[in-house]
């Protein structure tokens, strides 16, 4: 094959900032890195919900009412947007806890046209022990971040979100454009 036959990767943005040496190779290799790590933390998840004996949406609502839902509740509303899911699916998946005794609900005396959310004691005794293994998990998938490299990540991490997201929403504009 001819050199001048070669097919030479073309640059995937056009951001300075983003570039070393003129290139865009330290991008693509973040790329791989953050999706192979989002899918060994999604196997991760699935075995914690298969302890608690749920689905991993499930296991996600659990995870975020314990730690959330103090000593009324969350709505669903605020369930859902911490955890950047439709109201619809927390409610699907709520109706599935309750039936399963994991989950309760009660009146919203402040609105009356919601619900609280809370765990049920034995969703909380299954958490509890859950935790032992959770402790050990984290402290050795985040075991080289100092403090301030973890504080640093995890802004860095909640931004990019945030950027993907606004991202997907256009994603249909960039798709459009590039078919002109």
């Amino acid at each position: 094959m001819d050199q001048s036959d070669a097919f030479s990767f073309p640059l995937t943005i056009t951001r300075p900032e983003l570039m070393v040496d003129g290139n865009d190779r330290q991008l693509r290799r973040l790329l791989y890195d953050i999706t192979a790590l989002a899918a060994r933390i999604e196997q991760m998840r699935a075995e914690f919900a298969k302890r608690l004996e749920v689905s991993k949406p499930q296991y996600n609502i659990l995870l975020h009412l314990a730690q959330h839902q103090g000593d009324t509740g969350r709505t669903v509303a605020q369930v859902a947007e911490a955890l950047r899911v439709t109201g619809a699916h927390v409610t699907k998946e709520t109706r599935l806890l309750i039936d399963q005794g994991l989950m309760v609900k009660h009146p919203n005396p402040e609105d009356g046209r919601s619900v609280l959310l809370m765990i049920s004691p034995e969703a909380g005794r299954r958490i509890t022990e859950l935790s032992k293994v959770l402790r050990r998990v984290n402290d050795n998938l985040f075991a080289t971040l100092s403090a301030e490299a973890f504080a640093q990540m995890s802004q860095h991490v909640h931004d990019t979100l945030n950027d993907a997201e606004r991202t997907l929403r256009n994603l249909p504009f960039y798709l459009d454009d590039a078919a002109d």
